[in-house]
Formats: C-alpha cells, sequence, structure tokens
C-alpha cells in the first residue's frame, strides 16, 4: 500500500503558485452566471457517472494517480466518497457566501482536512449531493451578484470575496469530476 500524505498537507508549492494566479484570473473572467453553469454541468457529470455504476464498483476506494490541484491524501477514495467530500464542502461554501453577501465575515479559519470523506458513505449521499446541488443554485442564484466588500480566508487561495469563492465552488467540482472519471476508468466502468 502507498504511503499518502496527512491530509491538510497541501500541494506542492510551485503547484500552488502556478494554480494561484490560474484562479486569479478565472476569477477575473468567469461571470457569476458562467461560474454556476459550470458547477451544475460538472455536478451533472459526476452524478450520471455514478449512477451508471453499480453501487458496489461506487463504494470500492481506488487510488489514483495525483494531478494538478489534487491534494495527495485525496487520491484513494470511492466514487461515493468524492460525493461526501463535495457535500461538505459545498455546504460550508454556500454558508461562506450566504454571509459574504450580507457583509459579515465568517469567524475562524479552514482546516482543509475537517473535509475529508467518510470511508463509509452509503448510496444515500447521491440524493444528498442532488438535493445540496439544487438548494445552492437557487440561493447562489438569488444573492447575485456576489462580488462583495467582505472576504473570508481560504488556506491556498488566500482572501477571497463570495464570487470568489462561487468560482471555487465550480472549479472544485472540475477538480473532483476528473477524479471520478480516474476512479471510474481504473475500476474498468468507461
Amino acid at each position: 500500500m502507498t504511503e499518502l500524505q496527512p491530509p491538510g498537507a497541501g500541494l506542492p508549492p510551485l503547484e500552488l503558485t502556478w494554480l494561484n494566479g490560474m484562479f486569479r484570473v478565472g476569477r477575473m473572467v468567469l461571470t457569476d452566471r458562467r461560474a454556476m453553469n459550470m458547477f451544475l454541468a460538472e455536478a451533472r457529470t459526476i452524478v450520471d457517472l455514478i449512477e451508471q455504476t453499480d453501487i458496489d464498483f461506487a463504494s470500492q476506494q481506488v487510488l489514483v494517480p495525483r494531478y494538478q490541484g489534487m491534494e495527495d491524501s485525496s487520491r484513494n477514495w470511492s466514487l461515493l466518497m468524492v460525493l461526501d467530500h463535495l457535500c461538505r464542502v459545498d455546504r460550508e461554501i454556500l454558508r461562506t457566501i450566504d454571509v459574504l453577501r450580507d457583509g459579515i465575515v465568517p469567524r475562524g479559519e479552514i482546516d482543509v482536512a475537517d473535509y475529508k470523506p467518510d470511508a463509509d458513505v452509503g448510496a444515500e449521499v447521491i440524493d444528498e449531493f442532488l438535493m445540496l446541488t439544487n438548494e445552492y443554485e437557487t440561493r447562489v442564484t438569488q444573492l447575485m451578484p456576489l462580488r462583495t466588500q467582505a472576504q473570508f480566508t481560504h488556506p491556498w487561495f488566500g482572501p477571497l470575496d463570495a464570487h470568489g469563492w462561487h468560482c471555487l465552488a465550480a472549479v472544485h467540482h472540475r477538480i473532483h469530476r476528473r477524479q471520478a472519471r480516474k476512479i471510474a476508468a481504473l475500476q474498468g466502468m468507461t
């Protein structure tokens, strides 16, 4: 078994610097609506992939090669674990956008390790993810426009306004859609 770095170890410094620059440009280019379209398209792709697989396969952890934007500790997940992680992160991003839009800065700091999925997550996470995705779309659409003075600091990307957090949610879905496809491919499902 490959020894993985502990949760929260982060990304290699040069990769993180490059990703920070790309994300900064992406936030300037993406409108709130385009970020929402990306968020929803990636969510649909992940759910479609999972729904096309046997639930036993969807619950098996698969070690995938690390790729850009993925912490080493996140490489040995199941498809259902990907959804569990997205639920945890999307729920917190939605709360963050909501309070930033009201001009309130959340207290405390984010610990990436707190958002790792439960290895024993069951198929119920599919419905949870679908409901949360709908809730996210409804609430964030009501809150648009998302450019705010209030900012909350992400441990890798620094201070982000509500628009930045929304863009992060979309990019985060894309990263884990890639992971889901790699898991499915290594299980011979694609």
